[in-house]
């Protein structure tokens, strides 16, 4: 009979709750991904090391390196588990609060004050508070801190998404520079040696001070590049140094020490994976996820909000022993006890509580439109980060091709010039096309590689894939 009266009760209870469940509309179709995404009927699961895909083990041990020591990812760690904790704090709300005291009072009376007496008592009890949840509260309460916790871990995991995809891009960055460094220094070092050339000519007689000055002018603007590229290259160490949360002094790796630079040639990449992405490729990106969670969040705030509404019923009960003895003090006589049920109803407040009601909504309304936004932005991105591929890939053909016709061009010039049909101007000119034509491959060559890096932060960086 008991426990049918407690079943009973608990349907009532539940019966009571005003609110709304959450539901969301999400502004995009299934057809409608596919055909924005031109999805393949095949898809793949996407893996948080995306990046090993580079083959490049100094990358690995920076990302690696990054994802247990960046400061920034250690604070979302901590925010993490202080939502944790706020959850298990507010979850329990409206559960029976019980707390025990005791105490002693001792007070000696005047003797010449009327009706005075000593108070020599010994007090110990237990009080308890518990204020129904008839209407769902507590319960809404509940589930704001409970998406307040999701949000943290998808935020969390977005922010790994973000690391990963800064610490390629930074690298690729350095690469880049070194590489540039590098080819920059053996033109300097070839031109060099026509200045010197050039110089034993000029003192026989055989060229004249205008071939001279272009000569070394040519040397001197090759060198202005140099301190440049070793600036940026001293930037990137240090950038990626702030993102592995040490001093570059400290990096776990040697980062001019490499056998081959990443960006010195094309990386291949099979552009077939650009369409084998799941439907829920943008559902289930982390940040999305998060702001999916707010919107949870704040249909609870709504919702607790109504419940503010209607009448709020409490119970209170003491039970302990008061004693002038200590000895006397858990004895039958000593008892105490009470209880004192009581309700709240909200009725005259100028409107707040309804107008509170009202103001969540307005909130909601506007987290609804963010959260379309940020859908939005993911599917532009993704498309974005998808033709960046192909278009770069297409543009490495046309670099190559002008590598290589500079090169018979400045080995066309420099027979011509030394067959005396042509002058000293067009072999400097076929010299610093040469490599301005290297230094555009190889910044496209990083090109490639930044913009797989965006690819794989657009769909998510293999993070909460459904």
């Amino acid at each position: 009979m008991r426990k049918s009266i407690l079943f009973l009760s608990f349907l009532f209870l539940q019966a009571c709750q005003v609110g709304n469940d959450f539901s969301s509309d999400f502004p995009l179709s299934d057809d409608e991904i596919r055909k924005n995404l031109e999805l393949s009927n095949h898809s793949e699961t996407i893996s948080p090391d995306w990046y090993k895909i580079f083959k490049d083990d100094v990358l690995n041990t920076l990302i690696q390196s990054a994802l247990s020591d960046n400061l920034n990812l250690k604070q979302a760690i901590q925010r993490l588990q202080q939502s944790r904790y706020s959850y298990l704090i507010n979850s329990t709300t409206t559960l029976p609060q019980i707390s025990a005291s005791g105490e002693y009072e001792f007070s000696k009376a005047s003797n010449n004050q009327d009706y005075a007496y000593d108070i020599n008592a010994f007090k110990i009890g237990l009080d308890a508070s518990w204020e129904l949840d008839i209407w769902g509260k507590g319960k809404y309460i509940s589930e704001q801190y409970f998406e307040i916790m999701h949000n943290a871990q998808y935020t969390l995991e977005n922010l790994k998404v973000s690391i990963t995809a800064e610490i390629v891009t930074n690298y690729v960055n350095l690469r880049e520079a070194q590489e540039k460094l590098n080819i920059t220094q053996q033109n300097l070092y070839l031109q060099k040696q026509i200045l010197n050339t050039v110089i034993s000519q000029y003192k026989s007689g055989i060229v004249d001070d205008l071939t001279l000055n272009q000569a070394e002018y040519t040397v001197e603007m090759t060198k202005t590049s140099i301190p440049n590229l070793k600036y940026q290259i001293e930037t990137y160490k240090n950038a990626l140094a702030i993102l592995l949360g040490c001093t570059p002094n400290a990096l776990p790796v040697n980062l001019d020490d490499y056998k081959k630079n990443l960006v010195a040639s094309a990386f291949y990449f099979d552009a077939k994976r650009l369409n084998q992405l799941p439907l829920s490729v943008i559902r289930s990106r982390p940040d999305i996820l998060a702001a999916e969670a707010t919107l949870k969040q704040q249909n609870a705030a709504i919702n607790e909000a109504i419940t503010n509404l209607y009448p709020s019923i409490s119970l209170t009960a003491t039970f302990g022993f008061i004693s002038s003895s200590g000895h006397s003090l858990f004895d039958k006589d000593s008892q105490i006890y009470g209880y004192t049920p009581g309700f709240t109803l909200p009725i005259w407040n100028w409107k707040q509580l309804s107008n509170n009601v009202e103001l969540q909504k307005s909130i909601n309304e506007e987290y609804i439109l963010n959260y379309n936004e940020v859908i939005l932005t993911a599917l532009t991105e993704i498309k974005n980060a998808i033709s960046g591929v192909k278009q770069t890939y297409e543009a490495n053909r046309s670099y190559k091709l002008s590598v290589t016709k500079m090169r018979n061009i400045l080995k066309l010039s420099q027979t011509k010039y030394n067959n005396g049909l042509i002058s000293f101007t067009d072999v400097t000119t076929a010299e610093q096309n040469l490599l301005n034509a290297q230094l555009n491959l190889i910044a496209n060559n990083a090109e490639i590689l930044q913009n797989i890096t965006a690819f794989y932060k657009a769909v998510g960086g293999g993070y909460n894939f459904n």
